[in-house]
């Protein structure tokens, strides 16, 4: 018979009344565990935290649960316990098990053992963050000091990192005050609150944070300037961006890849080209090299701009360097291509991009599809979709809204009905998405019935809540057919099914009435938005003033319009266009010159359809001057004079026809 000593013979007691049917031999050998205890006398913690480690990831002996090991080895080496749930809490924590070390420090607390040491506490901490479990967290910071350990810098830091990750702004301040209080905040401190105001929209307390830093002589880093040039670049306060940048330069702090990604992603979005060219220009003067992302802002900014040209002199130009563009800018590039409708030469290049080792994902065939469905070639949208399978691709869910989007578009609701029964035989469930471009398809092709058929099949058989977006296209389709009490009908089912309705929602009946010439109704359902909250657009007022201009009430119209503007809206174009013609149509061009004249003081550009419409009238009149006075405006504009299409509008009161040119 094999003898054991006395550590080992207690350990295996303990396993054998958890695990009565388990082999003894399941269990760390006896010269492993004093061996640990060894390294822990001699102080020699690193050593320990290697073995205990080992220990716990062995797959020949393994460790039964961790509170049998820390109460085996602390029975059998009682003036060791302090170390011994210091060990073993570091060792699960830095294993990525924080229940474990959780376990460990419940039975330590219960049998009233000395608490783990604060580094390993921390540990644990960390590896809570990690996991991104921040209640537990935060419930563990709260119980250090009744453990006897004082938070220091670190463990403050995981408290706050946890009451950020919980979106818990109040919690996190109220965290840093008690560390400004004790001087314990650092770098990352404020890093990590400065960073979450300017996602939650805090500019103001971010700036404040920051100054802060430099009173209380904590030096910001590089994360802490890139996180306010960041958040200054999507405010779009470039000007504040740049100066955070000099500041920086000015500390010592050298930019980095992502300050520079931050101010041409700024730029691009403000469609300031030139300047995040020499944005590049100056990175790589700087010895830093521009990568996938910093190219992917910047085929963005061109695409924004619709200028897909100098997206395509850059891409030559990176070919030209034998710059690698990875799956993510090809995606970029392409998807500005097809935006512009210039998927032949998306095709081209990514056909260039795949001969030089490019393997197209599923998002790169998704744009190529939509561009062509874009455009209506469906026949070539089809053919992408097919090519997918070279690559070991299926088409998925975006691949067939897009394609069931080209064919309700186009009206071939039959064979978008045929792509619905496909995508589901391929194990593809339809989205919302997917049902509400069929019902607005349908809708479009005056098939009313079938868009009532949808809403019913889409709950019945897939479980899908119609949403605000379905009864928007049925009641828009419904109204361009002049049934609006039908639309209306809708509306109210839609509301009975307690689906808020929004402003859009509003705009589709208020907008119907209104050509109807029905502005009673319409001015009905203003009320009736504002009393259940929401706000009326300057589209609604916009079509109060067309209604009432259709009506010849143009006093009313004029009233509607200074309205507007009290509610904290600003008149555009067509709110103007609407008053014009109205004035023109009742022979009163001078107010509409004025009306004009006020819209440019307002910077509010002309339409063609301005000039017209008073160019027309003012022709009825004789006014030649001043007709050629406004003709040489409206060519400064680039719009061309059609005296005899708007006469016709205007002399017939048709204001949306003189509109419309």
């Amino acid at each position: 018979m094999v003898s054991s000593s006395p550590l080992r013979l207690l350990f295996l007691r303990r396993h054998r009344r958890r695990h009565p049917h388990r082999l003894f031999s399941s269990v760390p050998s006896d010269d492993s565990l004093a061996e640990l205890a060894s390294h822990l006398r001699g102080r020699r913690f690193h050593r320990a935290l290697a073995l205990a480690k080992t220990l716990i990831q062995s797959k020949t002996n393994p460790i039964p649960s961790p509170s049998e090991l820390y109460l085996s080895l602390s029975d059998a080496y009682p003036s060791l316990r302090y170390d011994l749930s210091s060990l073993l809490v570091s060792s699960y924590s830095s294993l990525g098990l924080p229940d474990a070390a959780l376990d460990i420090l419940s039975r330590a607390s219960a049998a009233a053992h000395p608490s783990p040491s604060r580094p390993s506490l921390n540990l644990l901490l960390e590896s809570l963050v990690s996991a991104r479990r921040y209640d537990d967290s935060l419930d563990l910071f709260s119980k250090l000091e009744a453990l006897g350990v004082e938070p220091d810098t670190f463990a403050y830091n995981k408290a706050v990192q946890s009451a950020v990750g919980l979106r818990d702004l109040d919690k996190a301040l109220s965290l840093m005050r008690h560390m400004r209080e004790k001087d314990l905040a650092d770098a990352f401190t404020y890093n990590v609150l400065i960073s979450r105001l300017w996602k939650e929209g805090r500019e103001a307390d971010a700036v404040k944070l920051f100054e802060e830093m430099f009173e209380r002589k904590i030096a910001p880093n590089k994360v802490t300037y890139n996180a306010m040039i960041d958040g200054y670049c999507k405010a779009g306060n470039l000007e504040a961006a740049f100066g955070v940048k000099a500041r920086m330069v000015d500390a010592g702090v050298k930019p980095n890849v992502i300050t520079y990604n931050c101010l041409i992603a700024g730029l691009c979005r403000a469609r300031r080209m030139e300047e995040s060219r020499r944005m590049l220009e100056e990175m790589e003067r700087n010895g830093l090299v521009p990568d996938g992302f910093t190219y992917g802002l910047i085929f963005d900014g061109h695409s924004r701009s619709g200028d897909s040209e100098a997206a395509i002199v850059l891409y030559e130009e990176l070919v030209g360097k034998g710059f690698k563009i990875d799956t993510y800018t090809c995606s970029i590039l392409l998807s500005g291509l097809c935006k512009e409708g210039k998927i032949g030469k998306a095709e081209e290049l990514l056909d260039g991009l795949v001969t030089r080792g490019l393997v197209p994902t599923i998002v790169i065939y998704n744009t190529i599809v939509d561009g062509y469905c874009k455009i209506g070639d469906l026949e070539g949208a089809f053919s992408a979709a097919k090519r997918m399978s070279a690559f070991g691709l299926s088409p998925g869910l975006i691949t067939y809204n897009s394609l069931i989007n080209g064919l309700c578009k186009s009206k071939r609701m039959p064979e978008a009905e045929e792509l619905l029964q496909e995508m589901k035989k391929n194990g593809v469930a339809p989205s919302l998405q997917t049902f509400n471009t069929l019902i607005d398809g349908y809708g479009r092709a005056n098939k009313f019935e079938r868009c009532f058929e949808i809403l019913e099949e889409m709950q019945e058989k897939f479980g899908l809540k119609p949403n605000i977006v379905s009864y928007g296209s049925l009641m828009n389709s419904l109204c361009k057919q002049g049934k609006i009490l039908e639309a209306e009908a809708i509306f109210q089912d839609m509301l009975s099914r307690d689906i808020s309705p929004n402003t859009q929602a509003y705009n589709i009946i208020i907008d119907a009435y209104c050509t109807s010439g029905d502005l009673s109704r319409a001015r009905g359902l203003v009320e009736d938005m504002k009393t259940r909250g929401v706000s009326p657009s300057i589209i609604t007022y916009n079509s109060l003033i067309k209604g009432a201009c259709g009506n010849g009430n143009v006093v009313e119209a004029e009233d509607l319009a200074q309205q507007l503007r009290k509610e904290g809206l600003n008149p555009d174009v067509i709110t103007y266009n609407f008053l014009i013609s109205a004035h023109c149509n009742k022979n009163n061009v001078d107010r509409g010159l004025e009306l004009y004249n006020e819209m440019k003081k307002l910077g509010i550009k002309p339409s063609k359809g301005t000039f017209d419409m008073l160019i027309s009238a003012l022709n009825i009149e004789g006014r030649t001057e001043e007709v050629d006075k406004l003709q040489e405006q409206m060519l400064q504009e680039n719009f061309v004079y059609d005296n005899a299409c708007t006469k016709v509008g205007v002399q017939l009161g048709d204001e949306c026809k003189a509109l419309a040119l």
